[in-house]
C-alpha cells in the first residue's frame, strides 16, 4: 500500500483563452508524489510540463488561464481555487519552486542577499543578523562560494549558471516539503550540475523532501528519479519506474525522446578561409569596490588575456564552467562589454573605434542570447522583433518589402510566416530561440555569437537547432562563436575550441584533437563529467 501522496493531481486540465481562441495546454492529467520521493516529468517544449507545475502553486495568469477540470491536493488540502492568502503561506515555505529562466525570475533591482533574505524574513521571522548568516550558508551549500563576497551584487552581474544557483538557494531556504524544480540545471555546467544534484539528494535524505523534477535532460532523470511521467501535447502518454521507462519504453513518443540528442560532427570547414574576428590578449576586469567612498580594492578578472581567431564558415567553441568568462568574452568581442587588448573585425581594429563609426558594423556582428524569453520584448510580436533590426539599420525599404524579408527568414529558421503576429509568451522555448536566430539572421551578418543557444531546450529540439545552425552556416558562410557548457553540443558544431577557467585559457586547439586527447587535467575532468566517464585525481579519464 502506498502512503497518502504528499501531492495528488487528478484529471487536471488547463486552457488559455475561451471559445474559438481556446488553447488546451494540459488535457486531463493525473500524477502523485509521496513524501521524500523524486518524480521526473519529461517531454518536449510545449508539452505542458511547466504549466502543470505552475498550476500547483496557482501561478498561472488567471483568468486568461483556467481549469476546465481537475484537482490539486497538497497533504489532502485542495489548492485549486484556494485563497491568495493561503497560497502565500504555502509558497516558498511548504512548497518551493526553481524556475527555468533565472534572470527573468530574479528582481533586477535587488541584491542577491536581499532576495534570498526576503524568503527567510517572510516565513521564518528571522532577525537580519540570523538571515545574513543563513544566506551565506545557503550560497555555500549550492556551490556559489564567490557569491559570499558579492552579497550586494545584482543578478545581471552573475553568469547564467550562478543566477540559477541563487534561485536554488532561495528555493531551499526554508527546507520545503515539496520542491518543484523546473529545469534546475539548465544553465549550469556539468561539474556544478553534479554538485547540485548531489545537494538535492542530500537534502531529500535529511529533510524527507519530495522533488518534482521537470527537465529535458534524460540523463538527469535517469540519475535522480524513482518514477517518471512522460508528457506529450498536454497528456501523460507513459508512466512507470525509471528503470522501466529507460530500459523498456512502451510508447513510441518515449522511444523518440530517448533516441533524440545532438549527434555527429560539423562539416569540414573551408581551408584558408579569411579571418572574420580576432582577439589578441583580450582582458575584461571588473572593479571590486568597498567602503563609503566605493574605493577599488581589487578586480574580478572575468577575461584575462584570451587570444583567438574565428574564420568564415568556421565555428569556434568556448567551453568552461559557469563564471569562467565565456559570455563576457562573447560580449567583449562585440564591444558590448568594455575591455582591453586588440579586437579585429575583418582586419579592422574595433576596440577603440567610436560608437558612431562602429554602428554600421553592428549589423554584421550579431548575438543570440542564452535566455530567449528574457531577450525578446514581451510587447512586440515575433514579426516586430525581427523587423526591429531592419528599421534600426535602414534596411528593407517599404513595409511590404520588410514583411517579405521577415516571412522569408522565419521560414528559414523553421517557423511559419503566419506566426509573425504572435507574442513571445505564445511560443515554446525552442520556437522563441528560433525567433532570436531569425532576428540576428535577417541582417545578413558575417559573425554571430551564440551564447548557450540550446541550454534551455529539450534534447530533440536541441538536435533540431544544431542541425539548423549547421545548415545556416553552410548556406550563408557564417562564422560562429559558440558558447556552451554542453560538450555534446559543442562536439556536434565546433571546429576549434578554447577551454576557459576563471577567465584564463586552459587549453586551445582543433576540436577533434581536444575531444580525442585532452592535455590538461581540467579539460579531462570536464570531458569526464559530460560523457559519463570516470576520472582519477590527476584527471586521467577511463571508461
Amino acid at each position: 500500500m502506498r502512503p497518502q501522496p504528499l501531492l495528488e493531481i487528478r484529471d487536471l486540465a488547463v486552457s488559455f483563452g475561451r471559445g474559438e481562441r481556446e488553447i488546451k495546454a494540459v488535457r486531463g492529467i493525473s500524477l502523485d508524489i509521496a513524501r521524500g520521493e523524486t518524480v521526473g516529468l519529461v517531454g518536449e517544449s510545449g508539452s505542458g510540463k511547466s504549466v502543470t507545475a505552475l498550476s500547483v502553486l496557482q501561478l498561472l495568469p488567471y483568468p486568461m488561464a483556467w481549469h476546465p477540470s481537475g484537482s490539486v491536493r497538497f497533504l489532502g488540502e485542495e489548492l485549486a481555487g484556494t485563497s491568495r492568502q493561503r497560497m502565500r503561506e504555502l509558497r516558498g515555505d511548504r512548497i518551493a519552486m526553481i524556475f527555468q529562466e533565472p534572470l527573468t525570475s530574479l528582481n533586477p533591482l535587488h541584491s542577491i542577499e536581499r532576495q534570498i533574505r526576503e524568503v527567510l524574513l517572510l516565513h521564518k521571522n528571522m532577525d537580519r543578523a540570523g538571515a545574513h548568516d543563513r544566506v551565506v550558508e545557503l550560497l555555500r551549500l549550492v556551490g556559489l562560494e564567490e557569491g559570499v563576497d558579492r552579497l550586494d551584487a545584482l543578478p545581471h552581474e552573475f553568469s547564467g549558471g550562478q543566477q540559477q544557483r541563487v534561485m536554488i538557494a532561495m528555493a531551499l531556504a526554508n527546507e520545503p516539503d515539496l520542491l518543484i524544480a523546473d529545469e534546475p540545471t539548465t544553465a549550469v555546467d556539468v561539474t556544478i550540475q553534479a554538485q547540485i544534484l548531489h545537494l538535492l539528494k542530500d537534502l531529500q535524505a535529511r529533510l524527507g523532501m519530495a522533488l518534482l523534477l521537470i527537465t529535458h535532460d534524460l540523463g538527469v532523470v535517469r540519475t535522480m528519479a524513482e518514477r517518471v511521467y512522460v508528457m506529450h501535447q498536454g497528456k501523460i502518454v507513459e508512466t512507470g519506474s525509471a528503470a522501466d521507462i529507460f530500459e523498456r519504453p512502451n510508447d513510441a513518443y518515449t522511444r523518440h525522446l530517448l533516441a533524440a540528442e545532438p549527434k555527429g560532427s560539423p562539416d569540414a570547414a573551408p581551408k584558408g578561409a579569411p579571418e572574420v574576428m580576432e582577439a589578441r590578449d583580450l582582458k575584461v576586469w571588473f572593479p571590486i569596490k568597498r567602503g563609503v567612498i566605493r574605493r577599488v580594492v581589487g578586480h574580478i578578472k572575468a577575461v584575462d588575456g584570451v587570444s583567438l581567431t574565428v574564420r568564415r564558415g568556421h565555428t569556434f567553441g568556448v567551453v568552461g564552467e559557469s563564471g569562467s568568462g565565456k559570455s563576457t568574452l562573447g560580449r567583449a568581442l562585440l564591444r558590448l562589454e568594455r575591455g582591453e587588448g586588440t579586437i579585429l573585425f575583418e582586419g579592422r581594429e574595433i576596440q577603440d573605434m567610436p560608437a558612431k563609426a562602429l554602428r554600421p558594423l553592428r549589423r554584421q556582428m550579431q548575438i543570440v542570447f542564452q535566455d530567449p524569453f528574457g531577450s525578446l520584448s514581451p510587447r512586440l510580436s515575433a514579426g516586430q522583433i525581427v523587423e526591429e533590426g531592419l528599421l534600426v539599420h535602414g534596411l528593407g525599404g517599404s513595409y511590404e518589402e520588410r514583411r517579405e524579408l521577415i516571412d522569408r527568414v522565419l521560414e528559414e529558421v523553421g517557423l511559419e510566416p503566419g506566426m509573425r503576429d504572435r507574442y513571445p509568451h505564445e511560443f515554446s522555448g525552442g520556437q522563441r530561440q528560433r525567433i532570436s536566430i531569425a532576428r540576428a539572421l535577417v541582417l545578413k551578418p558575417k559573425f554571430i555569437v551564440l551564447d548557450e543557444p540550446t541550454s534551455a531546450l529539450d534534447m530533440s529540439v536541441q538536435a533540431q537547432i544544431v542541425n539548423l545552425l549547421r545548415d545556416l552556416q553552410k548556406r550563408h558562410d557564417l562564422a560562429y562563436l559558440f558558447i556552451s557548457h554542453d560538450l555534446k553540443v559543442v562536439r556536434a558544431l565546433a571546429h576549434d575550441i578554447v577551454v576557459l577557467r576563471r577567465g584564463r585559457v586552459v587549453e586551445q586547439g582543433p576540436a577533434d584533437a581536444i575531444f580525442a586527447d585532452p592535455k590538461e587535467a581540467y579539460t579531462r575532468a570536464l570531458m569526464a563529467a559530460a560523457f559519463e566517464m570516470k576520472a582519477d585525481e590527476s584527471g586521467v579519464v577511463s571508461l
